[in-house]
């Protein structure tokens, strides 16, 4: 199964479908209202109409055959302590499930909140900042291993190909640590720590 968490108008299934996973979308049910007047529902996607906070759209996953649950651009909008509390409730519910996430230094966080101000436009606040990249680590036993990788550029498929001042600014993130991507790995139930 993968699960993206505050789908917003993404189509994971148009970018990681393997022909077997059901894609579950996961937001707010007019958020997948939306989503249904932009795009036609792929068979094997299924919605999830809940906060993320709410925790009963776990009951809705199959995960029999595995989990990973994708946040891009989605918990900077949620407290710290609901971060937090979802990381736990998903390593146990899901054990050797997997949930990767994009987060910002707490400085970077503040930096994009200035630049909205700026722009005249009134700020949604950002509250979610983790000065330590692998705190997911501590914010639940059931959490067997936390990495982080620095380099986005990564994903581009050719990142050569990229402009240099794009490359510039992916190398100014990189060693600055301002942005990054998050994978944390669930125990398997019975393995320890």
């Amino acid at each position: 199964a993968v699960v993206d968490l505050g789908c917003g108008l993404d189509r994971l299934v148009d970018e990681v479908d393997n022909g077997r996973a059901l894609i579950y979308n996961l937001d707010f049910p007019d958020v997948l209202e939306s989503r249904r007047t932009w795009a036609e529902p792929h068979e094997r996607e299924r919605e999830l109409p809940f906060s993320l906070t709410d925790h009963r759209w776990m009951d809705e996953v199959d995960a029999g055959g595995g989990l990973i649950a994708v946040a891009s651009g989605v918990f900077y909008f949620l407290e710290s302590g609901s971060v937090q509390n979802l990381v736990d409730a998903m390593a146990r519910r899901f054990p050797g499930g997997r949930l990767v996430y994009d987060a910002e230094s707490p400085e970077m966080v503040a930096m994009s909140e200035q630049a909205v101000r700026d722009r005249g436009i009134d700020a949604v606040p950002m509250p979610f900042r983790a000065a330590d990249p692998c705190a997911a680590h501590t914010w639940s036993s059931h959490v067997s291993q936390v990495r982080v990788n620095f380099d986005l550029s990564s994903y581009a498929t050719d990142p050569a190909a990229l402009p240099a001042q794009v490359l510039d600014g992916f190398a100014q993130m990189r060693e600055g640590r301002a942005l990054y991507e998050v994978i944390v790995d669930f125990a398997v139930a019975g393995e320890p720590r």
